[in-house]
């Protein structure tokens, strides 16, 4: 029986969701830990830094813990990043899951320990059914037999280097594209060299998404990256109703000679389908 840490080291939810949610897993016959004191006064968070670090220092150090589930996403994993780049790896290795907010964990673990970890939903969004089937059982299908039945999405091509190519091999590293950006010049700065750069958000218009790119862009994060894949960029309208996102990316594929994309379904949208990162993947491509 997997062993699941339950954690909220970003925004607040209500004691309803960790209850749902807790009740959910073991029902699913899976051991939950829960900190008797996950959900606390802040400014802005789930809890002050100091216990949400807490949390999660003693759930990944935990021996018998197997995964390390994030609650929710929001904002909070920033503010704890410089007390977990001084921790030293734990000798038993742990699945993290989560995605958004979480992107700052996937980097840490991927990059400082050398972790696999799963782009996915957050552990209420299972419990509320606040993503499709497809996902919800591709997640569970994933916490029972891991790599073994797991099968990638189709990717489809977004600009002309991708058509070229009918499969693609390699690992995934990457994550929120505004989480992303907020990590260059830190000490826990994206290296996506060498690997297949996975990209999504969500509430962004389309100037700040290309804002972004650009930053990365300049900042050289896409050098040495094999592809990109562009998950759902959600929301984010103008003033009038319109979306530029989608011209947007199209444009920075167009002008990237890097292979680009795209993959719905995986991000903030109604399906978050999960992705398996810093674990090597073959992909196939739809033929136009």
């Amino acid at each position: 029986m997997a062993h699941v840490s339950l954690i909220a080291p970003s925004s607040p939810s209500p004691q309803e969701d960790v209850d749902l949610t807790k009740q959910y897993l073991e029902d699913l016959n899976i051991r939950v830990t829960v900190p008797p004191d996950l959900l606390g006064k802040d400014l802005l968070c789930a809890h002050q830094d100091e216990v949400r670090f807490a949390h999660l220092k003693n759930a990944l150090q935990d021996p018998s813990v197997d995964i390390v589930w994030l609650l929710r996403g929001g904002y909070g994993l920033t503010r704890l990043i410089q007390d977990l780049l001084k921790m030293k790896r734990p000798n038993k290795e742990k699945l993290f899951i989560g995605f958004s907010d979480g992107s700052v964990l996937h980097v840490f673990l991927n990059q400082k320990w050398n972790w696999p970890s799963l782009h996915g939903p957050g552990a209420s969004q299972l419990s509320r059914a606040k993503v499709g089937q497809k996902t919800i059982e591709a997640t569970l299908q994933f916490l029972k037999e891991g790599m073994r039945s797991y099968s990638p999405p189709v990717l489809t091509p977004f600009n002309n280097p991708a058509r070229k190519i009918s499969s693609l091999s390699g690992s995934l590293a990457g994550g929120n594209l505004c989480l992303l950006t907020c990590s260059l010049g830190t000490d826990w700065q994206l290296n996506s060299s060498g690997k297949i750069l996975f990209l999504e958000d969500i509430d962004e218009r389309g100037y700040r998404v290309d804002r972004m790119l650009m930053h990365l862009e300049q900042a050289r994060t896409f050098e040495g990256v094999q592809a990109i894949i562009l998950g759902d960029f959600v929301r984010g309208n103008e003033a009038n109703g319109t979306s530029l996102i989608h011209p947007v990316l199209k444009r920075f594929a167009e002008n990237t000679p890097l292979p680009v994309f795209s993959l719905p379904g995986c991000g903030h949208g109604d399906e978050n389908f999960p992705l398996p990162f810093n674990t090597p993947l073959t992909f196939s491509v739809a033929q136009e």
